[in-house]
């Protein structure tokens, strides 16, 4: 049995799959946390505008 799980421990193949899954995973993470926050900036900046006209300087003659 000693012998089994020491081989299972060593064997190698298959890590390189869950690593890519796992780099695919976090990258995703980063993609949306960045979105989210990217969004958010937009969204402020375009809610900041005014489009009414009455704040703005000049003669209102």
């Amino acid at each position: 049995m000693k012998k089994i799980l020491s081989d299972l421990i060593r064997d190698e193949s298959g890590v390189t799959a869950v690593e890519y899954a796992l780099m695919a995973a976090a990258a995703a993470a980063v993609v949306g946390v960045a979105g989210s926050a990217f969004y958010t900036k937009i969204q402020t900046a375009f809610n900041a505008i005014d489009l009414s006209g009455s704040s703005g300087s000049g003669s209102t003659n």
